[in-house]
This record gives structure tokens, C-alpha cells and sequence, in this order.
């Protein structure tokens, strides 16, 4: 009895976690998600399908990957949602190449002026991954060599701060960092630096995310897997 009991609660622990799992990213609506699964930059929630411009990234395999090359400049872009109190951006990506690419290379940007009231942009800026508005620049973290993770909040009309890995790395940036006027990905906010990178894929939301809250896909389903492997042996051992 007692075993049969242990085996119960091992698939219902299974359950309830993989549930939450799914659930995760539930908490608010998502403005935007970009993953390339289907071989194109369309929108998953078709709003805001994005404009190859001078060609585009490569996309195979669920990846986009943007060339940086600024004699022949290839990028992506949407009108966004504008301005809003609340915003969180989830950015996976990996750098290619040399982690230096130079100073202000683009990966995202909101605006297509660097003078625009309130623009900003996530950039490589000599091989340092950086929060740049009008108001001041914020290090977010140096590039692995792997995939990373990059989350950046708007906490309210004044504050944002910035998650690197996983880890808060920015705590206040004291000012308000700006709106979703555009998504414009692999391009700064002048168009005259583009990084050479790949993109996993992006996710907007118009509200503040708990960043343990919108992990990756992917990384949500290993868990699941991995806790219903653990209850496997589990169920093993006791019978």
C-alpha cells in the first residue's frame, strides 16, 4: 500500500510540476514571440510579422542568423506596439564570429534614430553585450561563446532592469528606458551597425515578467522530461 501510494505521488509531483511548466508563460499575454520554427520571421501570434530588409538573416532549423556585414547590411523589422508603462523583452542568442564585432553592433533596436526621444537598443559594443537610450548605457554581460539569455523589463514609466543569464544584472537604470515603438532586430538604431549573430528567438510581453516565468521552450520541456525520468527510477527501485 504504502508503495503504491509513493508511485502516486511521484506522477502526481510529474504532473503538477510539467503543468506549471506549460502554465508559465501564462501569467500574461505576450505581445510578440519569434521563433523561426516554421522557416520564416512571421509572428506566433500573428501580429507583427517581420519585413526582411536587404534580404534578411538566414533562417533554417529554427535559428535566424544575421551576417553583420555592413557592406551589404541585412536586418529585420515591424512597427511595434508604441509606447507602454510595462514591457519585458527575452532575447536568446549567440554571438558569431569574434565576440569584438566593434562599437554599436545592432542586435535589437526600438526606434530608427539614436536622437528619437526615448529610443534604445540591445547592441555588441566591443564585445560586451549593452543596454544603450538616450538617457545612459548599462553592461549587460560578455558573450559566452554559447546560446544566451538576455531579459530586459520596464519596471514602470521611470525604471527598467536587466537579467543576464539568468542573474539580475541591472538592477535600476533610474530613467525610463522608452516604448516598443519598433522591433527591429540585427540593427542599431541609426542602421550603420549590425551584429554578426544567431537568434533562437524573442519574446515581448506588455507587462513585467517574472524571468523565471518565460524560460525557453525547450528548456521548460527538458525539465518535464528530466522530472518524469527522476519518477521513472523512482517507480523502478519501488517495484
Amino acid at each position: 500500500m504504502f508503495f503504491r501510494h509513493a508511485r502516486s505521488l511521484s506522477l502526481a509531483f510529474v504532473a503538477t510540476a510539467c503543468l506549471l511548466l506549460s502554465a508559465g508563460g501564462a501569467f500574461a499575454t505576450a505581445l510578440a514571440e519569434w521563433n523561426f520554427n516554421d522557416g520564416t520571421a512571421n509572428d506566433l501570434l500573428g501580429n507583427y510579422d517581420l519585413t526582411a530588409i536587404g534580404g534578411g538573416p538566414t533562417i533554417a532549423g529554427g535559428f535566424a542568423e544575421f551576417s553583420g556585414d555592413e557592406g551589404s547590411p541585412s536586418f529585420l523589422e515591424s512597427n511595434g506596439f508604441g509606447g507602454n508603462p510595462t514591457w519585458s523583452l527575452a532575447l536568446r542568442l549567440r554571438v558569431d564570429g569574434p565576440l569584438d564585432q566593434g562599437a554599436f553592433q545592432g542586435i535589437f533596436s526600438n526606434n530608427t534614430s539614436s536622437t528619437a526621444n526615448f529610443s534604445w537598443q540591445v547592441e555588441n559594443f566591443e564585445g560586451v553585450y549593452q543596454l544603450r537610450t538616450t538617457s545612459g548605457t548599462y553592461v549587460i554581460g560578455t558573450p559566452t561563446g554559447g546560446f544566451d539569455s538576455i531579459v530586459i523589463r520596464k519596471l514602470s514609466g521611470n525604471d527598467a532592469d536587466i537579467w543576464y543569464n539568468g542573474v539580475q544584472v541591472v538592477t535600476s537604470i533610474g530613467s525610463n528606458p522608452g516604448g516598443l515603438q519598433n522591433f527591429r532586430i540585427g540593427t542599431n538604431r541609426n542602421t550603420s551597425a549590425f551584429a554578426a549573430f544567431t537568434l533562437d528567438t524573442v519574446r515581448i510581453f506588455d507587462s513585467v515578467e517574472n524571468p523565471a516565468l518565460i524560460p525557453e521552450p525547450s528548456s521548460a520541456l527538458l525539465i518535464g522530461f528530466g522530472l518524469a525520468a527522476l519518477a521513472g527510477r523512482g517507480q523502478e527501485r519501488l517495484s
